[in-house]
């Protein structure tokens, strides 16, 4: 116990949540001179004004989308990035006596299978926290390691093993959350209502959540993983796509198989390509897929045996596990995304029009399918604040972006 408790105290030392504090909710809210004096004067120290160096900095780091790094986007009054409860308490106090908004940038083990973690952590520091302890633990979470676990276990929480294990909020069993009086309330204290609440109602709406206890999964030593593009005439990928409907979304829990469909065509052919795990060896996994899906023509060399934390660096795209520590991308784009819950497949015919409508767009833009079902469709829609459990059978994600010489573009893209 003592040494996985060192592993959390080592991520609490170091992982921060980030407060943006935008414009004043009130006409009588104290100019953010005022908020600096009060973090000040109650030993808040790590701050940043707009007119401080560290400012622009601070706030380019934690945008990813740079639609909302543009000149006509509002910007917060202050950054404040508490290390620890107590800072994260008089800071939730200061910003209230202000009358200022808070928006935040939130994106341990023990042998019994359980993790506190703070919502500053990213997916990627709890995925290499874990894989260093124990190799034959995970959690079940997302695929993008610089996901904030406060703001993604807020959402539900979906991710490659969730047909397994159902969302991330449905792992969680303790939270610590602030109230707007700086009260620390765990789950007994905030009561069932809030509790409920916060694993899938979005975050900001009850308080600050400082950390999050969860329960992790076992899983196997080998995991099958692999990737493969298609590429051929337009009704031809059309009828793979309409078949991953009645695949996807049914196989057994082990496997997580999704479809991304990007716009434009190659020399007048349509491409798309299929992202595979399954938590268990190449043989299962091409003796189900053959049986389910022999349309989609896999082949043993398509595979690739891997741990759970190895698993995690592939397809955050990273090149080593240590890697997942980074917590900000390299490249970032202006983007746009939406997605829409799909409760029956859609026709071929309707399926053609999609693939035609993608093959005539520009070259920025994907839709990508992921499969519920499995553990998901078995939990009841009311036990969390996320409905999508029973009857979806999957997601689509719209994606777009472009580059600053397209700005002129962006309301088109959109």
């Amino acid at each position: 116990m003592r040494a996985t408790l060192a592993i959390m105290h080592a991520i609490a030392a170091t992982l921060v949540l980030c407060f943006c504090l935008l414009h004043p909710i009130t006409s009588n809210a104290q100019p953010p001179s005022n908020i600096s004096s009060c973090l000040l004067y109650n030993g808040v120290r790590n701050f940043s004004l707009p007119l401080s160096p560290s400012y622009a900095t601070l706030l380019d780091s934690s945008i990813q989308n740079l639609r909302f790094a543009l000149p006509n986007v509002s910007k917060p009054v202050a950054l404040i990035i508490p290390t620890s409860k107590l800072d994260l308490q008089r800071a939730i106090l200061c910003t209230r006596n202000s009358s200022l908004a808070i928006r935040v940038c939130s994106g341990g083990h023990s042998y019994e299978g359980t993790a506190w973690v703070e919502s500053g952590a990213t997916l990627g520091e709890l995925y290499y926290a874990i894989g260093q302890s124990n190799r034959s633990l995970a959690f079940s979470a997302g695929s993008c390691s610089t996901v904030g676990m406060g703001g993604f276990v807020s959402g539900g929480g979906f991710g490659l093993i969730s047909r397994k294990f159902a969302l991330a909020a449905d792992n969680v069993l303790d939270a610590i959350l602030m109230d707007p009086n700086g009260n620390a309330l765990n789950r007994g204290s905030m009561g069932d209502d809030v509790f409920w609440a916060i694993r899938g109602g979005g975050g900001g709406s009850w308080g600050v959540v400082y950390a999050w206890k969860l329960q992790l999964v076992h899983v196997p030593h080998n995991i099958t993983v692999f990737s493969l593009n298609r590429t051929g005439p337009l009704e031809q990928t059309a009828k793979l796509m309409h078949k991953w409907q009645f695949v996807g979304p049914h196989l057994p829990d082990e496997f997580y198989l999704s479809i991304c469909i990007p716009t434009g065509t190659s020399n007048g052919n349509v491409s798309m390509s299929f992202t595979g795990q399954v938590l268990g060896p190449k043989q299962y996994a091409m003796l189900v897929l053959h049986h389910a899906f022999p349309e989609l023509g896999i082949v043993e060399s398509d595979l690739s045996e891997v741990s759970w934390i190895e698993s995690t660096a592939k397809f955050a795209r990273l090149n080593l596990t240590v890697d997942l520590t980074n917590r900000w991308f390299g490249i970032k784009h202006y983007s746009k995304r939406k997605s829409d819950y799909v409760r029956s497949p859609i026709s071929m015919q309707d399926t053609i029009k999609i693939i035609e409508y993608l093959s005539n767009g520009p070259q920025q833009g994907s839709i990508q399918l992921d499969p519920y079902g499995g553990a998901m469709a078995r939990i009841g829609s009311s036990k969390l604040p996320f409905p999508y459990r029973d009857g979806y059978l999957y997601s689509i994600q719209y994606s777009v972006s472009w580059k600053a010489s397209d700005n002129d573009r962006a309301d088109e893209y959109i």
